[in-house]
């Protein structure tokens, strides 16, 4: 069986250390002391995703099954001269990364409300066996059924974005201790919202075409924390380890509007720049 590739889940954090020593070099002519008088603040960057293992449950007129312990991964492009310019920067291809979105409102100089974006890929893993129970058409499963995956059975994903959007609460406390003048902060938040993928899955062994349309398929509840720099008054960078819970209870697999249910954990990496405004 082919091993997974490993994706690079400290990449943000390496991009943002290069970026501090960048921002570091014109901390001189500027002073980080002033607070910003602005309020709002919007938000722009990338994420990486790791998916614990999940049961998805699959029904319809024709099919009552369950996989068991099924492996996914996300599709976040490995960051490279060539990727950085033709793809994360290219306007034309702002949906084909991992990217995260973010709008928010500071009550006070530690709290802030904000709504969030965090539009991730996840792709069941093609060429892995596990377990299976129940029927689909004249097939059922035996007592320790196993099912090899693999576009001739089925392929599943939510890569046309398994978006969450979520209200997020957070809280910040400041850092006095950052080289130079550069002005930081850390912070942790509570996020709790829902879940709209666009679902591409093809259901090989049934001939059902994917119904491949937006849809509010569930809920999300996640925890996060992470650094905030500023390198001038009004513009800075975040870098984000979320944790998080989705639950997508009315996932669509078909054009027949036939269902699929699963529940997972994930972890995410994320890299925002971020400009404050009135």
């Amino acid at each position: 069986m082919p091993k997974e590739k490993k994706k690079p889940m400290n990449q943000t954090l390496v991009s943002l250390c290069a970026f501090c020593c960048l921002a570091n070099v014109h901390a001189a002519d500027v002073n980080f002391n002033l607070e910003s008088p602005h309020k709002w603040s919007f938000e722009w960057g990338w994420n990486n995703e790791s998916y614990s293992k999940s049961d998805i449950h699959f029904k319809g007129i024709d099919h009552q099954f369950t996989l068991h312990g099924v492996r996914a991964t996300d599709t976040q492009k490995t960051l490279t001269p060539q990727t950085l310019f033709n793809t994360y920067l290219n306007p034309g291809k702002i949906t084909i990364p991992q990217t995260n979105a973010r709008i928010a409102y500071q009550l006070n100089s530690d709290t802030a409300l904000a709504l969030n974006l965090d539009h991730m890929k996840y792709v069941v893993s093609d060429a892995q066996s596990v377990s299976a129970s129940g029927q689909y058409l004249q097939k059922n499963y035996p007592s320790a059924g196993q099912q090899y995956l693999s576009p001739a059975f089925m392929h599943y994903e939510h890569t046309d974005g398994l978006n969450v959007v979520s209200f997020e609460y957070e809280k910040k406390y400041p850092l006095n201790d950052l080289p130079g003048k550069l002005k930081g902060h850390l912070f942790a938040l509570v996020g709790v919202g829902i879940v709209i993928p666009k679902s591409n899955i093809t259901m090989t062994m049934l001939g059902q075409v994917r119904n491949d349309k937006f849809h509010q398929a569930g809920t999300n509840l996640d925890i996060a924390g992470g650094l905030e720099v500023d390198f001038m008054k009004d513009y800075f960078a975040r870098t984000t380890y979320k944790l998080g819970r989705i639950n997508l209870s009315d996932v669509v697999t078909s054009a027949r509007q036939a269902k699929a249910f699963q529940i997972f954990n994930f972890q995410e990496a994320s890299l925002t720049l971020g400009v404050r405004f009135s």
